[in-house]
């Protein structure tokens, strides 16, 4: 027999509680179930705008790489050594940067 996904939990809640609860979940437009979730989970509230910050992050790692790819591609192509190691400098960079931009995104998902 399989074994259920999600079980539901009844519980009795103090007022207070169930309307932070309640108006967290509208502003954040997430359910109530997935807000209660994750406060078991993480023992806080949950920061829709760090779950943002993170998506944009990747979307900034992910064009850095493009940016990188099309210097190689450059680099390999090109014949004149000044600007060859000019797209070497601007490649190192954007390496630096992606790392740094990994780096920030495990603080955050910590």
């Amino acid at each position: 027999m399989k074994k259920p996904r999600r079980i539901q939990l009844i519980t009795y809640l103090n007022p207070e509680i169930h309307g932070r609860i309640t108006s967290h979940a509208k502003r954040t437009n997430m359910s109530v179930s997935k807000v209660a979730e994750r406060i078991l989970e993480s023992g806080k509230f949950p920061d829709r705008s760090k779950d943002q910050m993170i998506l944009h992050l990747l979307s900034v790692n992910a064009d850095q790489a493009r940016l990188g790819n099309l210097l190689l591609k450059g680099l390999n192509e090109t014949v004149d050594g000044h600007v060859g190691r000019q797209m070497q400098t601007l490649l190192g960079e954007i390496r630096k940067t992606q790392a740094e931009i990994k780096a920030r995104i495990a603080e955050l998902q910590s």
